[in-house]
């Protein structure tokens, strides 16, 4: 389907942003203010951040003045279970609002990376708070690559990172961008709400970019192999195995081959 307009009316939710120009982390600093009980809708933006985290516990290159990097406070009436699935709305949101710029369309990669030209533009992390309740917390933290230039990432991650300027498409400003994403993460949470996650789900597949092409998933010692064959209403990648064989993913990392 292709992307469905931003609708009038009252919003999901009533954004409370807080800027900062230097964080440790904005997921680490909303756990916290999510234990002592605050309401859904704050948002902590920051300009750089010194200990940023991706997945795994990885670092997440935070630079001053070259991406925007913030994190969202959400309490969904949902079951816990249903808390994994705000990654991929999010990366729906996110790659959905940055598409929307000047320029190639963003992509998904199974299960929080966005991508432009296969390289990596930015990511989501999704932690679950129960304390401090109810409902329970779920924080999720976006990161996005502005305006980095090659240069500028680290030796590790150069040729596989990307931020919009490289990629060639239009950067806003980091308050502009935020702008930007929280009015597509505010429509795909309402829908979330008042719906499920399956046009979620639908809209993911959409915007997934390596759809129908060979990967593997590596986790916990095992490798799966097969189609990218889209993913279930439980969040699991979906994968073609040999003889036709339909694979599930809880968990871990992509490798395309």
């Amino acid at each position: 389907m292709a992307a469905p307009a931003l609708p009038p009316g009252s919003p999901a939710l009533a954004w409370r942003v807080e800027w900062l120009d230097v964080a440790g982390s904005t997921n680490d600093l909303l756990l916290e203010r999510a234990r002592r009980g605050e309401a859904e809708g704050l948002v902590i933006a920051a300009r750089s951040q010194t200990r940023g985290r991706g997945r795994r516990g990885r670092g997440w290159h935070s630079p001053p003045g070259a991406g925007l990097y913030f994190s969202v406070l959400l309490r969904p009436p949902k079951p816990p279970a249903e808390a994994r699935l705000l990654t991929l709305l999010a990366g729906v949101a996110a790659a959905e609002g940055l598409s929307s710029l000047a320029g190639p369309p963003v992509g998904l990669k199974w299960p929080n990376d966005l991508r432009v030209h296969r390289k990596k533009l930015g990511g989501i992390l999704c932690e679950y708070e129960p304390q401090g309740g109810p409902p329970p917390a779920v924080v999720a933290g976006v990161g996005v690559n502005l305006t980095g230039e090659e240069t500028d990432f680290p030796a590790e991650i150069r040729g596989r990172a990307t931020s919009l300027r490289l990629a060639g498409k239009a950067a806003p400003e980091a308050e502009e961008t935020l702008s930007l994403l929280l009015r597509h993460l505010d429509f795909w949470y309402k829908v979330f709400l008042n719906t499920g996650f399956e046009p979620v789900r639908t809209r993911w597949m959409e915007l997934c970019d390596n759809l129908g092409e060979e990967a593997a998933v590596s986790a916990e010692g095992e490798t799966l192999r097969g189609k990218v064959a889209g993913i279930d209403g439980s969040g699991r990648l979906l994968l073609q195995g040999a003889e036709g064989r339909l694979l599930r993913a809880e968990a871990g990392e992509v490798i395309e081959t």
